[in-house]
């Protein structure tokens, strides 16, 4: 295989794995709070992480903040495995831009990771 068509199948990798990441990551969320996954989406790109675990939420459902921070802690831990970015990075990726999907959710994290990587490897 050429080193551009490597280069290339790996970074098609990575997306796909840090998409099934970033879905399971949804995923528990809703399924934990009782919402659809795209009320949870809904409410990552509405509120920080910061204020998610203060409670804060405008949602119109009853939501048990216990059970939603539980799995929300697991999802921030799990992108941040997978993208080596902090909650702060990661609420702030999901808040940027309201009504993304999580191909651009995922391009986004994709993109600042790369960028911190860079930024390290320049020291």
């Amino acid at each position: 295989m050429l080193p551009f068509a490597a280069a290339q199948q790996t970074e098609e990798n990575d997306i796909a794995k840090l998409t099934m990441v970033v879905d399971e990551a949804i995923e528990s969320i809703a399924a934990a709070s009782g919402l659809s996954k795209e009320e949870t989406l809904g409410i990552l790109e509405e509120y920080s992480v910061a204020e998610l675990r203060e409670g804060k939420s405008a949602t119109s459902k009853a939501i048990n903040f216990s059970k939603f921070n539980k799995a929300l802690n697991k999802a921030v831990k799990a992108i941040s495995y997978a993208t080596a970015l902090n909650s702060s990075e990661i609420s702030k990726i999901f808040t940027d831009e309201k009504h993304a999907t999580v191909s651009d959710i995922v391009n986004r994290l994709r993109d600042k990771s790369k960028q911190n990587r860079w930024h390290l490897s320049h020291y």
